[in-house]
């Protein structure tokens, strides 16, 4: 064939080869392969489903190695190539996931494709960006290593393992869709504990889940792991399977049953059905709901019970291998842990006290002292309106004897600034990444007109380190709360708002970090200052200096 023959071919294809954002599973099939064969949804057919959704946002809480990463990586590679002036930026976790992302999805793809390979830019072919025909873009950012958002305006914003991103510089892309006509966000992420990162967003939106019909009976159930998987003469808990009972267990015999007839159901698609939980709710949004049920070819239910030995905590199991919300409660403040610490006793004492407070619009006040025997005895709980905070510090300084007081320096810095410079024995307390050993470190900041400081004096706080030991002892049992039946509920929502996370760093290393996930988290805070102000006992001046701040006896707790 000539070149002119060649060319006529190619724009008779152009013509007759038009794609909607809708439909670009199709050209996906015709246009990449993978392993050197035509791209196939074999297999993954929920993933045909997925990049179909025409509503703005689409969700995905997914299970691992479910493919989600390739098909989303073809359908921004399809949309850049088929639509005119179409941007999208890529964020993950970290830079390097990144740049690892476009070595091993993006490159090989294009590579393998005669349309990819003709539509891109090769002056502009990079792993933070890459261009298709005259004016279609791809982004790649990480948004932890990131100061600030990419400042462009995109068609598609597309976020990857969202419970592992910074999500506060996640949000910030948002804004980069106002200038564009399409403002489509896919979000995708194996979950985390509930109610954060992609759990969090899945609330606001329509929630579909795949149901699955039993040939035998037709009766309609949704496939669960530990109530639908049989494993024959294994009749406990499956989070008692381990590496070493494993051996004891018939777990290649492992299958899923019909929960109606107790039959072993065929899991095909002809027999799988998307279905809307929530079908009155006129959210804008779509969440869909992957699970290891969705890919049976790719994960079998054998491969399942011996996977579940493979983690080092069973959550991690429920969120990789499952796609399910799970906390390890080892790792949490749980609600029998503020059980246990409430009590109906009667705590006040003439003692020597301290006081920590989280500031805000309405600033909540924990106030509590210290045995001999390390028992963090906490008398009194009270929330102020901020405006009436200075007054009534005063009076609570004076009922309880309080020794040194621990203020949160945000947001009200010049009042906090006005009462450290007042009491000597006041602390402004700022959060730090810091040294993972140091609890905190004292700061006494003269004022210095020249470079902008005020006077301020202040403890640096290790903030992952401080949330982590205050949590130890709750857990251990050495913090005592008095009931009051007024703030009792509140206060035990507000203490288990944060959760224990873990999280890419700046350096790529998997760390854990405390995040705020639903509703007011300003009591833990609140209980946190009070720990450390206690922590701080021996700095007192004045008249509790480090000789005098006594440490009472052992207080016994009576139930009334």
């Amino acid at each position: 064939m000539s070149q002119s023959e060649t060319h006529l071919q190619r724009v008779e294809e152009a013509l007759a080869d038009t794609y909607a954002l809708q439909n670009l599973d199709v050209w996906i099939e015709r246009k990449t392969k993978l392993d050197g064969r035509p791209f196939s949804f074999k297999g993954h057919e929920f993933q045909r489903t997925i990049i179909q959704d025409a509503v703005n946002t689409s969700i995905v809480v997914k299970c691992a190695q479910v493919g989600l990463s390739e098909i989303l990586a073809r359908w921004t590679l399809a949309a850049c190539t088929t639509q005119s002036d179409f941007t999208v930026i890529y964020t993950f976790p970290t830079t390097n996931d990144a740049e690892k992302f476009c070595k091993t999805r993006i490159d090989p793809c294009i590579n393998d494709s005669a349309e990819l390979s003709r539509a891109i830019n090769p002056n502009l072919n990079n792993s933070e960006i890459k261009q298709f025909n005259r004016n279609s873009f791809i982004y790649f950012r990480g948004t932890l290593s990131e100061t600030a958002a990419l400042s462009v305006p995109a068609n598609a914003v597309i976020h990857d393992e969202v419970d592992k991103s910074n999500l506060t510089q996640m949000s910030v892309y948002v804004s980069r869709l106002q200038h564009k006509p399409h403002k489509i966000r896919k979000l995708f992420s194996t979950p985390t504990v509930n109610k954060y990162g992609i759990s969090k967003e899945a609330e606001t939106a329509r929630r579909y889940r795949q149901m699955l019909q039993c040939n035998h009976c037709n009766f309609q159930f949704l496939p669960d792991y530990f109530n639908n998987v049989i494993i024959p003469g294994w009749d406990r808990d499956k989070k008692e399977i381990t590496k070493s009972n494993l051996k004891d267990i018939r777990w290649q015999e492992a299958r899923l049953l019909c929960p109606h007839c107790g039959k072993m159901p065929e899991v095909r698609p002809e027999h799988q059905e998307w279905v809307c939980e929530n079908p009155m709710d006129a959210y804008p949004a779509n969440a869909w709901f992957i699970t290891p049920f969705s890919a049976p070819t790719i994960i079998g239910i054998p491969y399942l019970v011996k996977n579940s030995t493979e983690y080092d905590k069973f959550s991690e199991f429920m969120n990789q291998a499952l796609g399910l919300t799970s906390e390890d409660s080892d790792d949490s403040i749980t609600e029998e842990d503020l059980a246990k610490a409430l009590v109906r006793a009667d705590l006040k004492s003439a003692e020597t006290h301290y006081l920590g407070a989280d500031m805000g619009l309405l600033c909540r006040i924990s106030i509590g002292r210290i045995t001999t025997d390390g028992i963090i005895l906490v008398v009194h709980r009270e929330i102020v309106p901020y405006h009436q905070f200075e007054e009534r510090l005063g009076v609570l300084r004076g009922l309880y004897r309080v020794a040194i007081c621990l203020f949160d320096a945000q947001p009200y810095v010049d009042m906090v600034r006005r009462l450290t410079e007042r009491d000597p024995n006041a602390y402004a307390g700022v959060f730090t990444t810091g040294t993972p050993s140091v609890l905190y470190s004292v700061k006494e900041q003269e004022e210095d007109a020249k470079e902008g400081k005020m006077n301020m004096r202040r403890i640096n706080i290790t903030r992952t380190m401080a949330f982590d030991s205050l949590m130890a002892e709750i857990k251990a049992e050495k913090v005592v709360v008095q009931a009051q039946d007024a703030l009792d509920d509140a206060w035990k929502n507000e203490m288990r708002s944060l959760k224990r996370i873990a999280k890419f760093d700046r350096t790529n290393e998997l760390v854990y970090s405390w995040e705020k996930t639903d509703g007011q988290d300003h009591s833990h805070f609140s209980l946190l200052y009070l720990y450390l102000a206690i922590k701080m006992r021996g700095l007192a001046s004045g008249t509790f200096n480090r000789a005098q701040v006594p440490l009472i006896r052992s207080f016994p707790v009576k139930q009334r």
